[in-house]
């Protein structure tokens, strides 16, 4: 099936992020992974320094493409929907989409696709942005507005938004089993007390983003 084309922020953050805080989900001991978007190749090579491991990576930017290759094993340059297939069956110990899958025109199915590649005890490790964190509803709800900007929950490049609701649901229908749920980048500290005096019925809508780690059922 032929999908819009994937789009991604072309920002230095993007190409350079390395995401420790993203790392610390990788499975140790992990021999092989995938990077959706990789960039310049930053995480994954902080991947294969820790673990050692074989780190093969997609990225759209042929251009951004060329210096991944020359930290990672392997680099698949285009759109990652067209990509898949050339992947190996039962190959790989974790997916890593970090700040991907919002970009994708279709992620539900990439994630369909993506499902058959991971090894019996492999992993899918992602993050997302979280629509509903307060901030960004003040902007919709109190000034009435949907920014479009460079970055962050309202990058103009998004083609998908999620809460954490969604992200559960969205797992779970592609045949995922969520193993864990973490919310990323807590917001400033009224943010953080309007979730605890609401006795926790905005603690999901203090996290900018949410990080995930699922396996396939």
């Amino acid at each position: 099936m032929s999908h819009p084309q994937s789009t991604f922020n072309e920002s230095a953050t993007y190409y350079l992020g390395e995401r420790p805080e993203m790392l610390k989900l990788v499975p140790s001991g992990v021999k092989r992974i995938l990077e959706l978007g990789c960039g310049e190749g930053g995480f994954s090579a902080s991947v294969k320094r820790k673990y050692g491991a074989e780190c093969w990576a997609m990225e759209y930017n042929p251009d951004v493409a060329q210096k991944a290759a020359k930290v990672l094993d392997r680099v698949l340059v285009g759109d990652a929907d067209k990509n898949i297939d050339e992947l190996p069956d039962g190959y790989f110990d974790a997916i890593v989409c970090n700040d991907v899958l919002e970009h994708l025109a279709y992620p539900q199915e990439t994630l369909k696709r993506l499902r058959p590649k991971l090894s019996p005890d492999g992993v899918v490790v992602a993050s997302l942005p979280n629509i509903r964190y307060l901030p960004a509803l003040s902007q919709i709800l109190f000034r009435r507005t949907f920014p479009l900007q460079d970055d962050g929950i309202f990058d103009r490049t998004h083609l998908r938004w999620f809460t954490r609701k969604n992200i559960v649901e969205m797992f779970e229908e592609c045949g995922y089993e969520v193993r864990k749920l973490r919310g990323n980048g807590m917001g400033n500290p009224l943010v953080v007390t309007i979730g605890i005096v609401t006795l926790g019925y905005f603690w999901d809508a203090v996290w900018m983003q949410y990080k995930v780690v699922a396996k396939a059922k």
